[in-house]
């Protein structure tokens, strides 16, 4: 079992909406614009937890559920996101202290990724707008994987990318999909805990649940 205490690791791996980038109201926007746009019925979603999907999974629940699923509209409606993220990237901000956190770790020579079940597209375009891109030497997306998080693909396939074994990387999530994913991939996890977050799950050894200021120093006393 990977636990967290004593433990130094070589690699801190950080998903991206909530960790590094606080665009949740960006996509709240996003949702409320296409369900509205597209007369999406998204109840499922709040059904099976669709949300932790990405987004691609996510719709492809919802046009199932609706009888209506097809690979144009599905391309249609991800089109669709693509512009209204674009626009809407100008309100987003870093989340308080991950700027300090990454420079911390650049300076201590930790590989850093970005695991995130956003598309290519979208991080790429967060990354630029918050000049961010330097810190992560390996980055995997929701266009990296055959199965985004809660599955332990993109973990998986960070370790590949990292040449880091699990035991000597730590994630960071901010959700019980993240967690999930993680977990199963073989890593430790630092679940930064909010009003939002689902901890009633993560009474793990391998999961320590921090406040986001905490994160770090936190880190700091895991490397």
């Amino acid at each position: 079992m990977v636990r967290l205490a004593g433990t130094a690791f070589k690699g801190v791996f950080l998903d991206m909406d909530g960790v590094v980038a606080d665009s949740s109201s960006l996509w709240d926007a996003i949702i409320r614009i296409i369900r509205q746009e597209f007369a999406l019925d998204m109840s499922v979603l709040e059904k099976s937890g669709g949300y932790d999907y990405t987004t691609a999974e996510a719709l492809r629940i919802v046009l199932e559920s609706m009888g209506c699923f097809s690979g144009s509209l599905l391309a249609d409606i991800m089109r669709r996101i693509d512009t209204i993220y674009l626009s809407g990237l100008v309100s987003v901000k870093p989340v308080p202290g991950i700027p300090d956190v990454l420079d911390m770790l650049g300076r201590r020579g930790v590989m850093t990724a970005l695991v995130s079940n956003s598309s290519r597209y979208q991080v790429s375009m967060m990354l630029e707008h918050l000049g961010l891109e330097k810190h992560f030497q390996t980055i995997v997306t929701a266009d990296d994987v055959a199965r985004g998080k809660p599955s332990a693909e993109p973990y998986l396939k960070a370790l590949e990318l990292s040449g880091l074994s699990a035991q000597e990387a730590v994630a960071v999530e901010d959700s019980s999909a993240g967690v999930r994913s993680a977990l199963d991939a073989g890593l430790g996890c630092v679940l930064m805990v909010s009003g939002n977050t689902d901890s009633a799950r993560m009474s793990d050894s391998r999961v320590r649940m921090i406040a986001a200021e905490e994160l770090y120093f936190i880190l700091c006393s895991l490397l």
